[in-house]
């Protein structure tokens, strides 16, 4: 199950967030090379464009410490 995200629709200035993304790979060109980094792609309930937003790499996500469950 995918975790839900928030996106940001620039047409009409609101924000949402939906668990039905796709996850695309996208280059970024930096003066030192090339970084390629997941993005969540979504349509927009509100004008049906398409949004992106990073998507979490694992390293990001944080897990909780054993001692934190007891």
């Amino acid at each position: 199950m995918k975790r839900p995200l928030k996106f940001f629709d620039i047409a009409v200035g609101k924000s949402f967030t939906t668990a039905e993304y796709q996850v695309v790979e996208v280059a970024f060109r930096f003066p030192h090379g090339v970084e390629r980094r997941p993005m969540a792609v979504a349509v927009s309930p509100y004008t049906g464009n398409k949004c992106y937003s990073f998507a979490p790499r694992r390293s990001e996500i944080k897990a909780a410490p054993l001692n934190h469950y007891f």
